[in-house]
């Protein structure tokens, strides 16, 4: 019986929910076996955030700007995970297409040796003068209080990193094993525990935004530990909480990283963008920055449906990748646009008529409840053309290629996004400065479908017996 026949047998790719046969499943089908328990992940994960808002907002407006002002910083953070765990499961799926489970195994636990080592680059953030000068240059300056909230929010977050570097790495296990039911459970569990201690912390026990923070690390260390007896149980590729060292430890990280720096830049992309919007907005107030925020918050209850297919498209394309299979490939990202366009485009439908309804959770000011729902409205027309942004993202991560995936994502956030709100806040009234999302998201869509039609006929290309420069590993 070789690697494959075990896997299967294993129930790993049987069917069951959230769990797809990669290799044969009807495309459509695999996706959306894959794609609902992934969107539900990214619902929760979501909530993770939503929830810390929800209460942290009840603390006052200057809380949720420091909030607000910490949310590109951790995404910089969380970007040199998704590095890692981007690496590794197109390096797993590809290898587990060819039958090949043991190099898999190793890939697992080199990429997770590999997620601890990045995972100390943020701990000089734990010492408030570094937390001061980093949020001071990002527009929180002149302001004390502001700094000290965002320093007491933040500096739990390099506490919190090995935890969510082991779950990160597990999800990834699983995802690649066409299994996205496990991480959706894990994420429900963290969640679970965040909504009973916020008040807690928070409130009853008066630490106001630091108990937010605190939540949220206990929370990821529950789903530490659930994740660790599900690989245990359940998965033919077992990750222990510390790698044996041996000498192929290392010994793929050349090729994770090869895979996964562009995806990390593309992440910290998104939080420059955000970051340097941040400021722009900051010139006229921290009660606008605050807005902005709000209005993410919100559209992530659509985003997440796009992220989470994207999280299904991912294995799928490098399992059949590995098969060497270009067509079952298309029809998969074709049935993901799909599905992306129906689900993403309802919910941008009816945050689009009730802002107000969504918003009114977090009890803001009258004024920055009418800036939010602006900022939503101007939002939601550039919806499709962000779909196809992030889902072909997922297949340049799946097929290696995914340097392409940063060029769009940088070109959308920093470069299109960034000069848009820096000329419209000069040339519009308030209400008009919110169209730079959709603008960003227009001419990112045009940029990412040139790189997929180039990409896609070089793998063609590639699979017909042509070996193109600068293949990747």
């Amino acid at each position: 019986m070789d690697s494959c026949e075990k896997l299967t047998k294993s129930g790993i790719l049987g069917f069951m929910g959230g769990r797809a046969d990669l290799g044969n499943d009807a495309p459509m089908l695999a996706i959306l076996k894959l794609a609902i328990p992934s969107m539900g992940l990214f619902v929760f994960n979501s909530l993770l955030h939503l929830v810390d808002t929800i209460f942290v907002s009840w603390l006052g407006e200057l809380p949720m700007a420091a909030m607000s002002f910490t949310g590109p910083v951790n995404m910089c953070i969380l970007a040199s995970l998704e590095c890692v765990g981007s690496g590794s499961i197109s390096l797993m799926g590809r290898n587990l297409g060819r039958g090949d489970l043991r190099s898999a195994r190793h890939i697992a636990s080199g990429g997770l040796a590999l997620m601890y080592a990045v995972c100390f680059l943020s701990t000089p953030l734990i010492l408030p003068p570094v937390s001061n000068a980093l949020f001071g240059n990002i527009g929180a300056s002149g302001n004390d209080e502001l700094l000290t909230l965002c320093w007491r929010y933040n500096m739990w977050m390099p506490i919190m990193l090995p935890f969510m570097g082991y779950t990160y790495m597990a999800n990834t296990v699983f995802r690649a094993q066409g299994d996205t039911m496990t991480p959706f459970k894990a994420i429900g569990l963290a969640n679970t525990v965040n909504i009973l201690l916020d008040p807690i912390l928070i409130f009853a026990l008066g630490w106001g935004i630091s108990g937010a923070a605190i939540a949220t690390w206990i929370s990821r260390i529950v789903s530490s530990l659930y994740l660790m007896r599900k690989l245990r149980k359940s998965s033919p590729i077992v990750v222990p909480i510390i790698p044996s060292p041996n000498r192929r430890l290392t010994s793929y990280w050349g090729s994770i990283l090869w895979i996964g720096i562009p995806v990390g830049l593309s992440t910290a992309s998104t939080a420059l963008g955000m970051g340097s919007v941040n400021r722009i907005l900051s010139s006229f107030g921290h009660r606008m920055v605050a807005s902005w925020m709000l209005g993410l918050r919100i559209e992530e209850l659509a985003f997440n449906f796009v992220s989470g297919i994207n999280i299904a498209l991912t294995p799928y394309i490098a399992f059949n990748y590995g098969k060497r299979d270009p067509e079952r490939m298309l029809a998969g990202f074709k049935a993901s646009i799909l599905l992306a366009f129906i689900m993403m485009g309802s919910m941008g439908v009816i945050i689009y008529a009730f802002p107000h309804f969504f918003l009114s959770i977090f009890r803001p000011m009258p004024e920055i409840e009418e800036m939010a729902a602006q900022a939503i409205r101007a939002s939601v027309p550039g919806y499709p053309f962000n779909i196809f942004i992030v889902l072909s993202s997922g297949f340049f991560v799946g097929t290696g290629y995914s340097v392409f995936g940063t060029l769009s994502q940088l070109m959308r956030s920093v470069v299109f996004r960034v000069s848009a709100a820096w000329i419209f806040a000069r040339l519009l009234p308030l209400s008009g400065i919110w169209w730079f999302q959709s603008l960003s998201f227009f001419l990112g869509g045009f940029v990412a479908f040139a790189f997929f039609v180039f990409v896609f006929h070089r793998i063609k290309r590639e699979f017909e017996g042509a070996k193109p420069a600068g293949r990747p590993a």
